[in-house]
C-alpha cells in the first residue's frame, strides 16, 4: 500500500467463519471477512471502504485485505478448507489493481483450487471485461463464488455470465422463508433452479435450527451463519469450533418437512371433490352441470376444458361472486374463447398420466391474477379425450 496514504486507511485484521456441507456437517472451507480498525477503535468494513474510496484507494486497500488473509489462511489452515475471499468487481476489472489482485492471489502459497474469489453483490452492470477476469481466475485453477444472490443487483444474467461454481443465497432469503410455507417453498425451487444451471448453493445468514433444518429440506449444498459459528481468528490448528451439527440430521429426520403440493391436507377435499366431478363428467354428465359441484367449495376459484390440444373448448364456469379473486389487469385476457393452454406443465402431465389428477405447482393465472394450482385430469367422454381442469386458491389454502 502507498506510504502516503496508508496512515489515513483503517488497519487490516482478519476473521473467518466456516461454510458448513450439509451433506457432511463439517466445514468444507471459511469465508474471510475483514476486521478494521481506526486508531484502536473497531471499525465496520463498509467504514473502512468508505475511508479508502475518499482517499481513491479502494484498490490498494481491497489488495492489503486480501494479503493479509491469505497470509493467516496458509499459516493456519489445514490442507483441505478452501478460502473463500470477498472482491468487488469495480477492482476486479480495474486496469492496474485487477492484475496486481490476481498476482497477489496466485503468489500467497496456496494452492489455487483451495481458493474461492466470491464477487461481491454490486450495482455494476453487466460487463463483458468480468466476464473474462472470471475466465481467466478459472483458468488459473481458482474456484469462482457469487455473493448476495436475490439481493440488490444480482440476478440470473449475472449467474449464466460469471458461471460460478457456488451461488451464495442472501441471508434475507432464509430468514422470510421460515415465516411462510409458501416462501419455504419458493426457495426450495430456487435452489433447484441454480443446481439445474449447473452451480452449488451455499445459504448465507443462517441463525437458528429452524433455518438450518430448512437448508436440508431445501437441498442446499452448504450453510453459513452464527448457528454453525460466528466470525473468529483461525486458531493455531486451523480448525474453527462448529456448532449446531450434533443432533441436526436426527432432528431433520423428524422434523416437518415442506410438503408437496398434491400431499397438503387442506387440499385433500378439493382433490376429492374433483375426482368426483371428473367421474361423472366420464359417465356423459355434461360441464356445466358439473362445474358447480366443485366450486361449491370455498376456495374452488374457476373450472374450465381442453380438448386434446390444450385448446379451451367454451367458457370457463367462475365462481364470480368469489370475495377473495382478484381482477385481471389486462381487458383481453377475460376472453373466453381462442385461449390454448398446452404451454402449462398441468395441461402435459395431465396428457402424460390419462385418468390421474395432477396438481399443479403454484402459480399466477392470467385471467384472475390469482396465486393458484391447476388440478387437472385427461379423460375420455363419449370416445373423445379431454382434459379437465379447475383452479384452487393456493394463497388461503393454509388457513384452511
Amino acid at each position: 500500500m502507498s506510504e502516503a496514504y496508508s496512515y489515513l486507511l483503517p488497519s487490516v485484521n482478519s476473521a473467518f467463519q466456516p461454510i458448513v456441507s450439509l451433506a457432511h456437517l463439517t466445514p468444507l472451507g471459511y469465508e474471510a471477512l475483514l476486521r478494521s480498525s481506526i486508531n484502536g477503535r473497531p471499525c465496520s468494513p463498509i467504514e473502512a471502504f468508505r475511508r479508502a474510496a475518499l482517499v481513491d484507494r479502494t484498490g490498494e486497500f481491497e489488495r492489503e485485505c486480501v494479503r493479509c488473509h491469505t497470509a493467516q489462511f496458509a499459516r493456519r489452515a489445514d490442507h483441505e478448507s478452501v478460502l473463500f475471499i470477498n472482491v468487488q468487481p469495480e477492482v476486479l476489472i480495474h486496469p492496474v489493481h485487477g492484475p496486481g489482485l490476481i498476482a497477489d492471489i496466485l503468489s500467497c502459497g496456496i494452492p489455487c483450487a483451495r481458493l474461492a474469489i466470491e464477487v461481491l453483490e454490486t450495482p455494476l452492470p453487466r460487463s463483458q471485461t468480468l466476464v473474462d477476469v472470471a475466465n481467466q481466475l478459472r483458468q488459473h485453477g481458482l474456484l469462482i463464488a457469487l455473493d448476495d444472490f436475490g439481493a440488490g443487483e444480482t440476478n440470473l444474467s449475472r449467474v449464466w455470465d460469471l458461471r460460478p461454481d457456488v451461488v451464495k443465497l442472501d441471508r434475507e432469503l432464509i430468514r422470510q422463508a421460515a415465516t411462510s410455507h409458501r416462501k419455504a417453498r419458493s426457495l426450495r425451487r430456487l435452489v433447484g433452479l441454480l443446481h439445474e444451471i449447473g452451480t452449488l448453493v451455499a445459504i448465507e445468514g443462517v441463525e437458528t435450527e429452524t433455518e438450518a433444518l430448512l437448508c436440508l429440506d431445501c437441498d442446499a449444498d452448504f450453510a453459513q451463519g452464527y448457528y454453525f459459528g460466528r466470525p473468529a481468528p483461525l486458531p493455531e490448528n486451523g480448525e474453527l469450533i462448529v456448532t449446531g451439527t450434533e443432533h441436526l440430521l436426527e432432528d431433520f429426520h423428524s422434523a416437518e418437512r415442506i410438503k408437496p403440493i398434491a400431499d397438503l391436507v387442506a387440499l385433500q377435499p378439493y382433490r376429492e371433490a374433483f375426482r368426483d366431478v371428473t367421474h361423472a363428467f366420464c359417465m356423459g354428465e355434461s360441464f356445466a352441470d358439473i362445474a358447480p359441484r366443485f366450486l361449491a367449495l370455498p376456495l374452488s376459484i374457476r373450472m374450465f376444458l381442453l380438448d386434446q390440444h390444450g385448446a379451451q373448448i367454451d367458457r370457463q364456469v367462475e365462481s364470480t361472486d368469489h370475495p377473495m379473486r382478484k381482477q385481471s389487469r389486462f381487458p383481453m385476457l377475460g376472453r373466453r374463447k381462442d385461449a390454448n393452454w398446452s404451454k402449462r406443465p398441468y395441461f402435459r402431465d395431465a396428457m402424460s398420466h390419462p385418468g390421474e389428477t395432477v396438481v399443479s405447482e403454484p402459480y399466477v393465472t392470467s385471467g384472475s391474477m390469482n396465486l393458484c394450482l391447476t388440478l387437472a385430469a385427461c379423460v375420455e367422454s363419449g370416445g373423445v379425450r379431454y382434459v379437465l381442469c379447475g383452479d384452487v386458491l393456493f394463497e388461503e389454502l393454509g388457513s384452511h
